[in-house]
């Protein structure tokens, strides 16, 4: 029985966060969707769902909210505790980000997910 991914390390512009667990890597690429007709299922449709990490950090001294904020066109990676790892390319924080509770969600998106 092998090992199961329970941590994972993020990294953004070069930058370990300090993020509790429960991340989420969305890979990107092409999504798939049923259709529906009166007869039963008529096929599938393709769209395009951008690859992107989200995630919670915890905040202390060294965790500047600024830096964060501005990752536009930045690199990243999703590291995982069995040996796994994703390279985010054209990263960038999506939202305005907000501190309660000594915590901060972060989503970002990116141009391309590779695992390597």
């Amino acid at each position: 029985m092998g090992q199961v991914t329970g941590r994972v390390f993020i990294t953004a512009n070069g930058k370990r966060l300090s993020t509790k667990s429960g991340a989420t890597l969305k890979f990107g690429n092409v999504k798939r969707e049923m259709v529906a007709a009166d007869h039963g299922t008529a096929g599938y449709k393709e769209s395009t769902e951008s690859a992107g990490v989200e995630c919670t950090i915890i905040h202390d001294g060294n965790t500047s909210l600024a830096e964060i904020q501005a990752i536009v066109a930045g690199s990243g990676s999703f590291d995982t505790d069995t040996g796994k790892s994703f390279v985010l390319s054209g990263m960038v924080c999506l939202e305005a980000l907000s501190l309660a509770d000594g915590e901060v969600k972060v989503a970002f998106g990116a141009m391309d997910c590779k695992e390597v």
